[in-house]
């Protein structure tokens, strides 16, 4: 039987603006390109490390040149689940690696099977459910939020998650709100503070987001904050709340279950398709709401998140909305309405940025 071979290559993803949040500021994202190819099939993953999650481009790439030394990956690519439970076994965490794997092999087997992985996972009849994305407002100074929000309503999109937790403080945090609203004051908006505020300031901050119709606020306090602070912020405050980074996999939901109203789902943070379904699942049991969202990555990530779209209540998967080189063409972005190709695997394929044709 032939085996599944591994290839990587370094990724730099430059965003058409600068783009900040809490954790800092940045204008390109360092990601890497998976290629699994099996009987002259190839399937393709990416992954899209951040240092708050413990990973960097190097150590995703330590680990992909170990397992394309070694037999990990077999000989069977339908083979996810054991191929999976290999890679947890051979090291802890590190999930924007194993995502890229994962990812890899649904496409590779989508195509094998010449099924897309909406008609694979039994959702292809939920696609026209697909909530609406939303489109990301990153920090910046007032002039060029303002700018960037008009150009976003402009674009047709009726969602924005705005940026906070800025290191100028809570002030200026409803600067920025305040500011949206001049542009855009009947736009549903949703605020993510990337851990930015205390459980007093995120209180504070619920109040006066609530008088400015704000629909929900994504993880308002530091991902390792507890379960008590998560629950002191969800009882005072008269908006939703929702945890990202406090939520890695479908077993840290239980934590806070009682703690908040919803949690993010992103591939890239639970390891690929199979723990962001198990994680979704846990959510449901759970009572809670689920938003999907995303990185900064290519069509290639964004797509694959997108085939569990109809699962979720909200979505924001605009990571590739926010770049000037994708080098994937894949789910195609309409005013905020996201649609999937009936294409075997993922359905993406590269552009002609990516100079990945020549290498094929």
């Amino acid at each position: 039987m032939p085996q599944i071979k591994l290839s990587f290559e370094k990724q730099i993803l430059k965003t058409k603006m600068p783009f900040g949040i809490s954790y800092g500021t940045k204008s390109d994202a360092k990601n890497i390109l998976v290629k699994l190819t099996y009987e002259n099939m190839t399937g393709y993953g990416e992954a899209a490390p951040a240092p708050y999650h413990g990973e960097t481009i190097d150590t995703v790439m330590a680990l992909l040149q170990a397992w394309s030394e070694s037999d990990i990956l077999g000989d069977d690519p339908f083979a996810i689940s054991e191929i999976n439970q290999k890679l947890d076994k051979f090291i802890s965490e590190n999930y924007a690696a194993k995502c890229a794997i994962d990812v890899a092999l649904h496409d590779l087997s989508g195509k094998l099977a010449n099924l897309s992985i909406s008609k694979m996972l039994g959702l292809s009849g939920l696609q026209t459910q697909m909530p609406q994305t939303d489109f990301t407002i990153g920090l910046d100074t007032i002039e060029i939020i303002k700018q960037k929000t008009s150009d976003a309503i402009k674009e047709g999109f009726q969602i924005l998650k705005v940026k906070q937790g800025t290191a100028n403080g809570i002030e200026y945090d409803k600067q920025i709100i305040r500011s949206i609203r001049e542009v855009a004051p009947n736009t549903t908006l949703r605020v993510d503070a990337n851990g930015g505020w205390t459980p007093k300031q995120a209180v504070l901050m619920s109040h006066f987001l609530a008088e400015q119709k704000v629909q929900y606020i994504e993880q308002p306090i530091h991902k390792h904050s507890s379960a008590q602070d998560f629950k002191y912020v969800k009882d005072h405050s008269p908006i939703a709340i929702f945890a990202d980074e406090s939520v890695m996999r479908a077993k840290d939901i239980i934590r806070l279950a009682d703690c908040v109203d919803g949690v993010v789902m992103k591939l890239t943070k639970t390891g690929g398709i199979q723990e962001g379904l198990k994680f979704i699942q846990m959510a449901r049991a759970c009572d809670l709401e689920v938003m999907i969202g995303c990185m900064l990555e290519s069509s290639c990530g964004i797509t694959a998140a997108a085939h569990l779209a109809p699962l979720a209540d909200y979505l924001d998967l605009d990571g590739a909305l926010l770049l000037a080189n994708d080098p994937f063409n894949g789910a195609t972005c309409k005013s905020g309405l996201l649609e999937l190709k009936d294409a075997p695997g993922l359905g993406i394929s590269p552009t002609s940025l990516s100079g990945l044709e020549s290498k094929l």
